[in-house]
């Protein structure tokens, strides 16, 4: 499927073979024999209307300190410039966390590689905001299908599991013949900490660390200045985008949220299916009569003896606020899809809330009438939500960040919004208070974030009384500070990490398969006006508009060189959205290859606004005309 078009007949595998044959003579004379007269590189200039012959300039982005990712652009630098040296040309820069997710929400990358953590262990927590055209990444790269948005939402309410399957199974092949993402890896983890701490667990559904399971012995020989109540972890350099969970999207900030907010349900240690309670009694189910028989009604009972880090008490009009107050907000590349699909009637038909300088007030995005017919709250210890249509997902979406549960007491009027100096300010963007374990305490932007258990939590104070975040830039410096003792974990590149593996004093979880996904997002409607270096790219706005090109860039990426040397084969290649492990999943969509001939011919394939001149070009255009490519 393209667009919202009528897909076009496919071409002939003979008529394809003669153009690849083509574009394989042209590429063959490039590489091979560096006769640039051939593609177009000579003394003469010309247009030939494609674009492997008139080449491109395209800056390409990744987060400053992820190897992993440069590599992935060095790689996808090498090969395509291979196919025209010196008519296509690459640029890769490197930028800090915070300024890439602003470039990102701008539409101001032409191409971004980033990963995909799950927030709710189900495949429409892949699906939905990558291909539906409302979905968080699907918005932000100009991407829509009518036809494909109603085959997510009917998968996405089926309650026949293998029905639902089957219609996954559907939506990933269609998705591979479209290419509107690439899926480069889906990784194991590498977790590297000090053999003093007890505690950890690995998780596939956490972001980042849960520190109240943590312990550390009062003393320890042979390391100076040991702190038993302090646990530092050494991260990579990179500010989380918010601290707000209607707000907040990504692990930098959701590792935060984890530790000092909660939700109502969470994941019962590793295992990321198993739920268990949090800030309700008990998990509902159809026979505790917590769901009803037709999956639309979810009733939670709630705990009494739930303090806030601000010394109220939690009540069910604090969580019937949380959820109002993200639905109101309703960023468009926040996480309150993913409740308001399913409790909103025409849910996306509704914008962002915003402040109303006329009004003087925050305007909700969904109106608070749509949201009181959804959410519920009969009395002090109970909460309710009806759904417009079955959802079996809803109970694990329910335990993301979006679902935090903050004081309604604390957070004071028009959502925590105001305007001062003329600028409108979100007091939760970098101020917390929740019900969990560790309290917020203070955010130096690219230095540290602090956090200080609760001393009246509901389960009992943390055992390691201060949490510090620092962000440590150079991985060999992190990798010194585990060894010393002054971190008590660190974030270790794949490539750095044989330097602590073996190592006396640390210890090392590794191997265990994850839900992550790295990807390489194409802007098909890039903002040409906020591009950062305009010089540097040189293509329309609608460039990955054309699957060609697509297809040319996910032929261009050597998967295997990225997995064995930038994850140093702590990965595998995915098939699609959907990582394998996952419920949905189907070895029967395939990988695309790393093919350099399959490269070029979809970059000829691929026509520039310009019309061709050349007469070489006319001549290849005809013989296509004549196999009725």
């Amino acid at each position: 499927m393209e667009g919202s078009t009528v897909a076009e007949p496919k071409k002939s595998k003979g008529s394809m073979a003669i153009v690849f044959l083509l574009v394989g003579l042209l590429i063959g004379a490039a590489i091979g024999a560096g006769v640039m007269m051939v593609l177009g590189g000579g003394e003469e200039e010309h247009e030939y209307g494609n674009y492997l012959q008139d080449g491109f300039k395209l800056e390409l982005f990744y987060n400053a300190g992820n190897t992993a990712r440069e590599m992935s652009c060095q790689i996808l630098k090498q090969n395509l410039e291979l196919l025209n040296p010196g008519k296509i040309q690459i640029t890769i820069t490197g930028v800090e966390w915070a300024q890439y997710l602003e470039l990102r929400e701008q539409g101001a990358m032409p191409a971004m590689f980033l990963g995909w953590a799950p927030d709710y262990a189900d495949p429409d927590n892949y699906i939905q905001p990558f291909y539906h055209q409302a979905g968080t990444y699907a918005s932000m790269i100009g991407y829509g299908n009518d036809t494909l948005d109603g085959m997510i939402e009917a998968a996405a309410t089926e309650l026949n599991a293998t029905l639902r399957a089957e219609m996954y199974k559907q939506i990933s092949m269609d998705m591979y013949e479209e290419c509107v993402f690439i899926w480069t890896a889906q990784a194991t983890n590498f977790h590297a900490e000090r053999d003093w701490l007890s505690g950890y667990y690995f998780n596939p559904m956490h972001s980042g660390l849960i520190y109240y399971s943590y312990d550390k012995p009062d003393t320890v020989s042979g390391v100076s200045d040991y702190d038993p109540d302090t646990f530092l972890m050494a991260t990579i350099e990179g500010n989380p985008e918010s601290l707000d969970p209607a707000i907040g999207y990504e692990t930098a900030g959701g590792e935060i949220m984890q530790n000092v907010y909660e939700t109502l349900l969470f994941y019962n240690g590793s295992s990321g299916v198993e739920l268990v309670p949090v800030l309700a009694t008990e998990v509902p189910t159809a026979d505790n009569g917590g769901i009803s028989n037709n999956g639309t009604t979810y009733i939670y009972h709630l705990r009494s003896d739930v303090k806030f880090h601000d010394n109220t008490t939690m009540t069910s009009e604090d969580v019937r606020y949380s959820i109002e107050r993200a639905l109101a907000i309703n960023d468009p590349h926040g996480p309150a899809w993913m409740l308001g699909q399913v409790l909103i009637e025409d849910y996306y038909d509704y914008p962002a809330g915003a402040w109303n300088d006329t009004q003087d007030k925050f305007v909700p995005g969904v109106p608070l009438d749509e949201i009181a017919k959804a959410v519920w709250a009969p009395n002090a210890t109970t909460i309710q939500f009806n759904l417009t249509t079955a959802y079996p997902a809803f109970i694990y979406a329910m335990c993301y960040n979006v679902a935090s549960v903050i004081s309604k007491t604390w957070v004071g009027e028009n959502y925590g919004f105001s305007v001062v100096g003329g600028k409108t300010v979100n007091k939760l963007h970098d101020h917390m208070c929740g019900t969990g374990p560790y309290k917020f305490i203070s955010w130096a932007r690219s230095d540290r974030i602090t956090m200080e258990a609760f001393a009246d939590y509901h389960e009992g104070p943390a055992a390691i009384k201060n949490v510090i975040i620092q962000q440590v830039s150079e991985p060999q410096v992190r990798i010194m500070m585990l060894k010393t003792g002054e971190a008590d974990c660190a974030a270790i590149p794949r490539d750095r990490m044989n330097d602590v593996r073996g190592q006396t004093g640390i210890r090392i979880s590794e191997g265990n398969s994850t839900f992550n996904i790295d990807f390489l997002g194409l802007n098909q409607k890039l903002n040409l006006d906020a591009l950062p270096n305009p010089e540097k790219t040189n293509v329309p706005a609608d460039f990955f508009a054309d699957r060609n090109v697509r297809l040319a860039f996910a032929h261009a990426f050597d998967y295997d060189k990225y997995i064995e040397d930038g994850l140093m084969g702590t990965a595998i290649q995915p098939n699609g959205a959907i990582p394998k492990g996952m419920f949905g999943y189907s070895e029967d969509v395939p990988r695309y290859k790393f093919d350099m001939n399959l490269a070029g011919m979809y970059l000829y394939l691929a026509k520039t606004p310009v019309e061709a001149e050349d007469a070489e070009a006319s001549f290849l255009s005809d013989i296509i005309a004549r196999v009725d490519l």
